[in-house]
């Protein structure tokens, strides 16, 4: 999947204004105030240098990930194709039924209908109220007719009892977006644009936050339209944690289908490798996962 990348790189040319959350003058005395944004520069100043060293590590990073395709060469994928009975199939494990493809066509969409009509112009509505981040590879809003029925049919098969429409209601990003923010913004800016997308009517339903994760680093959080009920995925992340994430998204996919060691050990630890160069923008610790106490 591209990426849409900022212009500018995630550091600053000056130190940006405290956000409202680090701001506390009014209820610390002088020396209190001075010290707290003594603090606060500092952790500005060493996102910036964090920021530095990624951008330097990155194309060493990104021959590592060429190295090892040459040991290790992807393997073909199935392709997918509707039968001229109206089934559905993607090798041999992967089917639907004429009427099963046909619901879940029904059912697709429905989702995108919501999706143009309601959410999207909702996400741009959200976009429009801070220029200073943008919505990322927003082309790729609607995830592929194609792979949401590989989903549907890996869900139909290891639970009988669920309907096409019910496995297709778990797919959680068939219709995904990505907020993407300066660095040292970060955290002020997945605030508030949580509180943007629920005043826009959209309703939590989940929120986690794997900054400290050595797999994978960011918060992607899942929201419902309330009328349809349609699930979307929003995803936040910084330039370089987005830039990260598309480097590792082939091992992840790897990872979570037919990798076997010593590739599967390969994998795990090139991911490590990758997260532990992102820098990680100040006070992310801070936003809990929603609901709150759940992993």
């Amino acid at each position: 999947m591209a990426i849409d990348r900022a212009d500018d790189g995630d550091t600053p040319a000056r130190l940006p204004e405290r956000p409202a959350d680090v701001d506390r003058a009014s209820s610390l005395d002088a020396g209190e105030s001075a010290a707290e944004h003594a603090r606060y520069r500092a952790r500005v100043e060493s996102y910036g240098a964090a920021s530095d060293a990624w951008v330097q590590a990155l194309p060493g990073l990104e021959a590592a990930w060429q190295r090892h395709v040459e040991r290790y060469p992807e393997r073909e994928r199935p392709t997918p194709r509707t039968q001229p009975d109206g089934s559905w199939e993607a090798g041999e494990t992967r089917k639907l039924t004429p009427e099963q493809n046909t619901e879940v066509d029904r059912g697709i969409a429905r989702i995108r209908e919501v999706g143009e009509n309601v959410i999207v112009p909702g996400m741009c509505a959200v976009e429009g109220e801070d220029a200073s981040r943008c919505l990322a590879g927003f082309d790729n809003r609607f995830k592929g007719e194609d792979r949401l029925k590989e989903k549907v049919a890996d869900q139909l098969r290891s639970n009988i009892d669920l309907t096409p429409t019910q496995a297709l209601a778990t797919v959680a990003d068939a219709v995904r977006f990505t907020l993407q923010y300066a660095g040292t913004a970060y955290t002020g800016g997945v605030r508030k644009d949580v509180e943007r997308l629920q005043a826009n009517g959209f309703t939590e339903v989940e929120r986690r936050n794997t900054w400290m994760s050595d797999q994978y680093r960011g918060i992607n959080s899942r929201w419902r339209e309330p009328e349809s009920g349609v699930i979307f995925e929003v995803q936040f992340h910084t330039q370089a944690s987005l830039e990260a994430k598309e480097l590792t998204h082939k091992a992840y996919e790897r990872i979570r289908s037919t990798a076997e060691d010593p590739e599967l050990a390969e994998l795990k630890e090139f991911q490590r490798g990758v997260n532990s160069m992102i820098p990680i923008p100040p006070d992310v610790a801070d936003i809990e996962d929603y609901p709150p106490g759940e992993t």
